[in-house]
């Protein structure tokens, strides 16, 4: 096994732990990654699957977290996760990186560790799983009334220089890839972005601010309320090239209106975007084998949509980060 510095952790601790209640609450500074055992339990399960048909020539996956702050000084809790081969101190190489964003349960959510190691070892790239509401501790978990505040607050819509638009996610987001910048093993001229759930909103806003070094963004059983109500932000069409979008979404989920799902696609599509939308029959979730101990008839896990998605995505990430 590779040799990484001190604060990088091996994503295979987490993967292989006994201790599965430790991860379901606050403790001896590290933050709840799970809503209870059985949520843990189940994505343990799935993420030891994976690991068996994950690399065999010694390249590890290696965490640790990180605090990048807004313009106004706001802070906000990631967690970067990087090949072993990288975070060594004597490599020079870079890596694209893929930006994860959280569902409702927040940041530090084990479902995240397990898709960031995953790509990691799929790809050799660098991840950020990246915080939208502050979280440091998984409160999210938790104290649902501060997380409402918190996304209330992240989704808040209000005018600068005269245009209205969700400024504090757009100052957030810039946040976070300008703290790439400061990674020598992250090449910050190939960015893509993953979320799921809550997430789409932030994939959402990237589409529309058309960074010229985001390559692909995805979304999984993404929610896009109040897409149409942001008309206004959308700046004319940018000169950068077309930015690949691929919207996952259930056919059965209530969460997301046909309406809110197409609003977001014209919006993204009129922007300038290359957006590829897949349907699939089921329900809000379909990614987490831990929603099937949702005891809300309105989330289930589907393999056959699980699988698919990531298929698709991990072509699209090859191809727009890779390959061009």
């Amino acid at each position: 096994m590779s040799t990484a510095p001190d604060d990088w952790v091996p994503l295979k601790t987490l993967r292989e732990t006994t201790d599965i209640s430790s991860l379901c609450k606050n403790q001896n500074g590290e933050p709840q990654l799970a809503k209870d055992y059985d949520y843990a339990n189940a994505v343990l399960s799935a993420w030891r699957e994976d690991a068996k048909a994950f690399r065999s020539d010694g390249c590890d996956s290696f965490g640790h977290s990180c605090i990048y702050k807004r313009k106004d000084g706001v802070e906000f809790n990631g967690y970067i996760v990087a090949p072993s081969t990288l975070v060594e101190q004597d490599s020079e190489d870079s890596r694209p990186i893929v930006l994860l964003f959280h569902t409702g349960a927040g940041p530090q959510d084990i479902f995240l560790r397990w898709k960031a190691d995953c790509l990691v070892q799929e790809l050799e790239c660098v991840v950020m799983i990246v915080d939208i509401i502050s979280d440091r501790d998984g409160f999210a978990w938790t104290n649902r009334e501060q997380y409402e505040t918190a996304r209330k607050d992240i989704f808040s819509v209000f005018e600068r220089n005269g245009i209205k638009g969700r400024w504090n996610l757009r100052d957030t987001l810039d946040s976070a890839l300008d703290y790439l910048h400061g990674l020598h093993y992250v090449n910050t001229s190939r960015v893509a972005g993953m979320g799921y759930c809550m997430g789409g909103h932030p994939i959402f806003e990237l589409g529309m601010m058309r960074k010229e070094n985001v390559k692909a963004l995805i979304s999984y059983h993404g929610v896009f309320d109040g897409a149409s109500q942001h008309k206004s932000q959308s700046e004319s069409i940018s000169t950068v090239s077309s930015t690949k979008i691929l919207i996952c979404n259930g056919k059965k989920d209530p969460f997301v209106p046909t309406q809110d799902l197409e609003s977001a696609v014209d919006l993204l599509r009129k922007a300038g975007n290359d957006v590829d939308v897949k349907l699939f029959d089921c329900f809000h979730g379909f990614t987490n084998p831990a929603q099937d101990y949702n005891p809300s008839d309105a989330f289930a896990f589907n393999e056959e949509a699980a699988s698919s998605s990531w298929d698709a995505t991990i072509h699209l990430l090859r191809k727009q980060l890779f390959d061009n």
